[in-house]
């Protein structure tokens, strides 16, 4: 019996770290990525330049105490590149928003506008199986197989 006792404030502090995080809701998606870039565009011209995106990342994570590194600039661009799909360096207002929104509804498995932490961890399932064929398929390819 001491034993389980002793585990206690363990599970206690645990608990929260073990919970699940709440839904993820469609509209709330929409309006925090209006709001990021609203923010970002520190020009208010309705584009965000690829500057605009490194300042308000790089702004993001200083918050949180970090720095920025090479790996994580790479990342950024990459997404960047993304969602600019006309490769002009500028992403409008509704291509931001129309990315967030792509990224949630690929999530929402249901199509209910919900993302539930267990659609959550399928989609991310799904994207990790889709990862790895389309890995394996561009080293066959390289390969001449």
């Amino acid at each position: 019996m001491r034993k389980c006792v002793g585990l206690l404030p363990v599970l206690l502090l645990a608990g929260p770290a073990l919970a699940d995080p709440p839904p993820v809701y469609r509209a709330d998606v929409q309006a925090r990525a209006e709001a990021m870039f609203d923010k970002a565009d520190t020009n208010h011209d309705g584009v965000l330049t690829l500057a605009e995106y490194h300042a308000a990342l790089a702004a993001i994570v200083k918050a949180k105490g970090g720095t920025p590194t090479a790996k994580g600039w790479a990342m950024v661009d990459a997404q960047f590149n993304a969602i600019d799909q006309t490769h002009s360096g500028r992403i409008p207002r509704a291509n931001f928003v129309a990315a967030a929104l792509a990224h949630t509804d690929g999530a929402d498995l249901n199509h209910d506008g919900v993302v539930t932490p267990d659609e959550a961890r399928k989609a991310a399932t799904i994207k990790r199986k889709a990862m790895k064929q389309q890995e394996k398929a561009e080293e066959a390819a390289a390969w001449g197989r």
